[in-house]
């Protein structure tokens, strides 16, 4: 019960706060409420033989109250059905589940009843108090510092991977967040996620300013047991955009005695006058792999833990991807990642179908291929199709 009990927590405070400092002023000037829902069946396929099916029904809350012309809160919670054989061959589902990273556990699972499994998490909650030229937030937040894609090693807090399709708003991170915006696309913030120690706790700093019509940025952070710095740019060669990310990552054990490890993206992009876009990436893990893992679950791979200190196992990775709308209602993507030394590659093709502005209709699937045994062979597809109704 305690995620509900937080909830209560934070409308109560939401409300009183409200009827205090907005009597006058219409609720439907202070107070936004929106969402979707969607319901996504997964075929995935290893070879013709071996079918397995998934049902995923996903909801998304969206709650924000202007509480005064400097006070904001968010409230956001993602609640999850799952149901059907990939669930059932997934005993531990629940339990994967319901563990939270955060310093506050607000996940919840109220039903694991094989095959079915019922998920909620607040994955927003903060509070925002803003000021001319600065502002502060402290709860459950996003904090994101990546300027690339694909692979972003300046995303101390929120690392991701864009496999992961069906999150678009990304996970949170409990932390306490200042921000502070200069002169001349300037600012300055700083970020803390509180740890139960030093050694658990992201304690980060970072500088942006324009110069030769780029935006660059300075990172430095006491990064869980290493210390951080990272540096990024993004502008322009003549119409394609250039964006590159860097961060270095030191032991502090052992400070003098050890190298550290080296992520490095960078990124070539360029939008077609018809609308077409296209991206090019590649990804530097000076701590990755070159060898094939010549293990039968290498799709897992691409979707295991990350972190801006290892975004990708290998040492090498490679992105590519181009889209573009067919018409007003109709887009399309084809993407692919390649795992250099690994030898692992997975092709992402998308359409969606906009139906109206509340009704969306996409097809995508995921294919893998890698090296198992000194053999390139399919190593499992999977294929998805998403109704979202948003409101």
């Amino acid at each position: 019960m305690r995620i509900y009990f937080l909830c209560f927590l934070l409308f109560s405070f939401s409300f009183s706060f409200f009827s205090q400092e907005n009597k006058k002023n219409k609720w439907k000037e202070k107070v936004e409420f929106s969402g979707f829902i969607k319901y996504m069946n997964t075929t995935s396929v290893v070879d013709l033989d071996s079918l397995i099916t998934d049902n995923l029904i996903h909801n998304r809350i969206r709650f924000k109250a202007y509480l005064s012309d400097k006070i904001t809160t968010v409230i956001e919670m993602r609640n999850r059905i799952f149901y059907g054989e990939a669930t059932r061959l997934n005993p531990s589902l629940g339990k994967q589940l319901e563990k939270d990273n955060g310093q506050v556990d607000l996940s919840f699972v109220s039903l694991d009843r094989n095959p079915l499994v019922i998920h909620s998490i607040l994955d927003r909650a903060y509070i925002r108090y803003s000021e001319d030229n600065w502002e502060l937030t402290v709860g459950r937040q996003r904090i994101n510092w990546g300027v690339n894609l694909a692979f972003n090693p300046n995303d101390l807090f929120n690392a991701y991977s864009l496999v992961d399709f069906d999150y678009q708003e990304r996970p949170g991170v409990d932390a306490v967040r200042f921000q502070y915006y200069g002169d001349d696309m300037s600012s300055f913030e700083g970020a803390v996620q509180i740890g139960n120690s030093l050694d658990s706790s992201v304690i980060a700093g970072l500088w942006k300013f324009n110069k030769w019509k780029y935006d660059f940025q300075f990172l430095a952070a006491n990064y869980f047991k290493d210390i951080a710095i990272g540096t990024a740019w993004a502008g322009n060669i003549k119409k394609a955009g250039f964006k590159t990310e860097v961060s270095y990552f030191q032991p502090k054990s052992k400070f003098f005695e050890s190298n550290g490890a080296l992520s490095l993206s960078t990124t070539l992009d360029y939008s077609f006058k018809k609308g077409t876009y296209i991206n090019a990436s590649v990804l530097y893990n000076s701590s990755g792999i070159s060898q094939p893992l010549n293990s039968s679950n290498l799709f897992q791979t691409f979707i295991g833990d990350i972190s801006a200190k290892s975004l990708m196992p290998s040492k090498w990775t490679y992105f590519g991807q181009v889209s573009g709308a067919f018409n007003p209602a109709l887009n399309g993507s084809f993407a692919v990642f390649y795992m250099q030394g690994i030898n692992l590659a997975l092709f992402m093709p998308s359409i969606v179908y906009n139906i109206n502005d509340d009704w969306e209709l996409m097809l995508t699937a995921q294919s893998a291929f890698g090296e198992l045994n000194t053999k390139f062979q399919s190593m499992g597809s999977g294929v998805y199709l998403r109704t979202m109704y948003s409101f």
